[in-house]
């Protein structure tokens, strides 16, 4: 199991050389986005599990951070928020029809862990928190697994690749 991060900024000057290199499916719905932020982390996350190549995988993405989680034998699901975010978090678990959290952390901690295993589909037998500067993320997994290895994920060397 593993977790690979990297930042929409690394694609943002060169936008249209990422896009020739995501399958013709995904270059089709990536012109669709009006939203360039939602444009860049679309086309982010897809070249990522593109490049990655494990059997399983889960995208999740905040502000300017794609996420992507991968393994080779277990179905999972990720999320990420970004922790310093001020919110109402009582109303928002109450919204969820979850009991108030104690503290806006444990808050995000509960969310997290609720939009991961919406993605995974299924309760996991699993469940990791990691800390990535503001940022929280929670993956689960339909097995046990240690705590994944994070990645900043090079975006330069996709480029690099197919131009060889």
């Amino acid at each position: 199991m593993q977790v690979f991060i990297a930042n929409i900024d690394s694609i943002s000057k060169n936008t249209d050389d990422f896009v020739t290199l995501l399958p013709v499916g995904d270059r089709a719905r990536a012109t669709k986005f009006q939203k360039r932020t939602r444009k860049l982390q679309f086309i982010l996350g897809h070249l990522m599990v593109a490049n990655i190549g494990k059997k399983y995988t889960s995208i999740a993405h905040r502000d300017k951070l794609v996420v992507v989680a991968t393994a080779s034998n277990a179905h999972l699901g990720v999320d990420i928020e970004n922790v310093s975010v001020k919110r109402d978090f009582v109303a928002a678990a109450e919204l969820m029809g979850e009991n108030p959290p104690k503290t806006l952390f444990d808050f995000y901690k509960m969310f997290t862990k609720s939009e991961a295993i919406y993605k995974l589909g299924i309760t996991p037998a699993c469940t990791h928190f990691i800390t990535y500067g503001d940022y929280l993320i929670c993956v689960v997994a339909n097995k046990k697994f240690a705590m994944p290895r994070v990645h900043n994920f090079d975006v330069g060397s996709i480029l690099t690749a197919k131009q060889e």
